[in-house]
């Protein structure tokens, strides 16, 4: 069976505008959307800009608030994004290939599930949806450092940025106090971002504890699948135009964050896009169809 690239369905998107549908898995092109059609969105649109102008974040308690008509207009503007739909399609998908080897290895929900940085912020919005505890660091460019050394001569707000750990509960009481394993999650080419987060963690924080481990999200996502599977062409897919390129930070929430800029942590807590409000209604308006929707009140300072 020839099974479209994500690239190529993204690219296609961008040279004609076309909605989606499912086929076979895969999300593929339809038949452009009419002028009368795009008219009739106009009160839907209205509604949505409504709810978004009144929304940081846009949240499971938000969704809930809904009624049937704003409700409606959500879903009908939301998925009309073929972007923001396959993104959330392909990150649930993942999430949902990785989460039972979790639970199998730890216990169901028995992990912090802690995204570095915005490769794995796409994922971990599924777990915090989900009820897993969630936590996003965001933090970028580590890996253009020679050695970890440099990191901590490079960076400019390392006080700025500790104070935001230990707001996220990224200490050693709070982890050392917690029956939970926490898994800190980042994309991996080479190694040396990881390695250098886990280090300046450790040495420069000195937050270390037995309970944390340090994994890579895309090698953990293949250990996830057998090599003969449809699921791994899927999983390999993700990695390439997700994970490698930068399609999941305009949906993901979270701001980059440069090592020479940590001191500007916070403005990474001040609003997530219309894209990133997109992608998470999507994600929490398809879980609760699967009945798979948990708020946790743990996840209430999780960016």
């Amino acid at each position: 069976m020839n099974i479209p690239k994500i690239s190529q369905i993204f690219s296609t998107y961008r040279t004609a505008g076309l909605p989606v549908q499912k086929n076979q898995g895969i999300s593929v092109p339809t038949r452009p959307i009419s002028d009368t059609f795009v008219l009739s969105n106009a009160e839907e649109k209205e509604i949505v800009k409504k709810i978004f102008s009144r929304t940081r974040k846009f949240s499971i308690k938000n969704y809930k608030k809904l009624n049937e008509k704003e409700l409606e207009a959500m879903r009908t503007i939301c998925t009309n994004d073929m972007f923001a739909k396959e993104a959330a399609d392909i990150n649930l998908d993942m999430a949902l290939i990785l989460k039972p080897e979790l639970d199998k290895k730890y216990g169901e929900d028995n992990y912090v599930f802690v995204s570095i940085g915005r490769s794995p912020s796409g994922i971990a919005r599924v777990f915090e949806f989900m009820g897993v505890e969630t936590k996003y660091l965001p933090i970028s460019g580590l890996r253009n450092y020679p050695d970890e050394d440099c990191v901590i001569g490079g960076a400019e707000g390392l006080r700025e940025y500790g104070k935001f750990l230990k707001e996220q509960g990224i200490t050693n009481i709070d982890i050392d106090f917690s029956d939970k394993k926490y898994l800190f999650f980042d994309y991996t080419y080479s190694g040396k971002s990881l390695d250098y987060f886990k280090k300046l963690i450790k040495r420069y924080y000195r937050v270390n504890q037995p309970n944390m481990e340090f994994i890579s999200l895309n090698g953990e996502l293949n250990n996830s699948v057998d090599d003969s599977s449809y699921k791994k062409r899927m999983v390999q897919e993700y990695i390439e135009e997700f994970l490698r390129s930068s399609h999941m930070q305009e949906f993901s929430g979270i701001s980059e964050l440069r090592v020479k800029n940590l001191f500007k942590i916070n403005e990474c807590k001040k609003f997530e896009s219309d894209k990133a409000k997109k992608f998470n209604f999507l994600l929490i308006d398809e879980l609760n169809r699967r009945h798979l929707l948990k708020d946790n009140p743990k996840n209430k300072k999780s960016l």
